[in-house]
């Protein structure tokens, strides 16, 4: 029997289930290319490692930027890697059969690349699951139960606010913003308050380390190396100093989740201030994010034991069960 992988594909991170193995690759989703020959030289972890550190014939890029396909050649090119990584020499006669999830704000040509990204990497078949939908699954949330629930998951490039009741999505509200927000917002904060340039790497260091956007929280510090005038510089940057382009970020979340309960059916708000708004994604690890959504809707908002993976397995759990849920599109490819 064909290898069948479960594929969250997001703007930050590439993990893939394979059935009856688990999550067997957890990978940044960056790719270095070769400029003078567009080869693909490096992938993933090693890829991200190569930012902004390579000479000028080497690039390393996102292929998926804002939760979209943005390069469809180096999509495929690092999808292929990943699927080689896991299936070895047997890649070619394994064509795996793949359950890929897709944002519930993608459009159908958006929806179309990633359908083409999987295929033209070597599935053999490819079925979509909204993200959202997999997510609560990988939460062990019984969607399937008509009682109002609430699901955000804040990716790399997009966050959605679903509510979900009786097996499915009832409605999505979606914002570009995400994980790459908050980096790009403190890259700018940086460059205007201490006047120095880092990159998007450090300004996830930051981020990761230190960075806060509730304001009752503690202060913490960090040294940072970056470069003002063209020579090296260091600076120490506090929680507190990174509280404003966070919160900035962070406020177009909380209006996409103000704006999803004001489209909310009343009976299903009343559903949603019994059971709260579950974070998850990437975005979900800020500290502080779920305190401060709690303290502008008003409604008790926690965060999934496992943010980062909720996604790919709620796939695993679709695959494993022969998506006895029903919400996987079967697609023509």
């Amino acid at each position: 029997m064909g290898k069948v992988f479960g594929i969250d594909m997001g703007s930050s991170n590439t993990r893939i289930y394979v059935k009856g193995s688990g999550i067997k690759v957890r990978e940044p989703s960056v790719v270095a290319v070769d400029n003078r020959l567009n080869k693909i030289t490096a992938s993933g972890q090693a890829a991200k490692m190569m930012i902004g550190k390579t000479p000028d014939h080497i690039t390393a890029c996102t292929p998926i930027m804002d939760g979209v396909v943005a390069d469809f050649d180096f999509a495929v090119g690092m999808l292929e890697q990943f699927y080689r990584a896991e299936a070895g020499p047997a890649f070619i006669l394994s064509r795996p059969k793949v359950y890929l999830s897709v944002p519930h704000c993608a459009t159908s040509t958006e929806r179309r690349s990633f359908i083409e990204v999987a295929a033209r990497a070597g599935a053999k078949s490819v079925m979509l699951v909204p993200e959202t939908l997999a997510a609560a699954i990988g939460m062990k949330l019984k969607i399937e139960e008509p009682l109002g629930r609430m699901v955000v998951n804040i990716g790399g490039g997009t966050t959605e606010a679903s509510v979900i009741s009786f097996g499915g999505a009832v409605l999505t509200n979606s914002v570009r913003v995400g994980g790459s927000a908050f980096d790009k917002g403190i890259v700018n904060f940086m460059r205007r308050r201490f006047g120095i340039t880092i990159g998007e790497v450090t300004a996830e260091l930051l981020k990761k380390n230190i960075g806060n956007v509730f304001q009752g929280d503690a202060n913490t510090t960090m040294e940072v190396h970056g470069s003002r005038n063209g020579v090296p510089v260091a600076v120490t940057v506090s929680s507190a100093d990174l509280r404003e382009p966070l919160r900035m970020q962070a406020s177009h979340i909380v209006e996409c989740i103000r704006s999803a309960f004001q489209k909310t059916p009343p009976e299903l708000c009343s559903d949603i201030r019994e059971s709260g708004i579950i974070l998850t994604g990437g975005g979900a690890c800020l500290k502080g994010i779920d305190s401060l959504i709690e303290q502008k809707t008003g409604i008790r908002t926690v965060c999934a034991k496992r943010p980062l993976d909720s996604v790919v397995l709620g796939l695993g759990t679709i695959i494993d069960s022969g998506d006895k849920f029903g919400i996987a599109e079967r697609t023509d490819r």
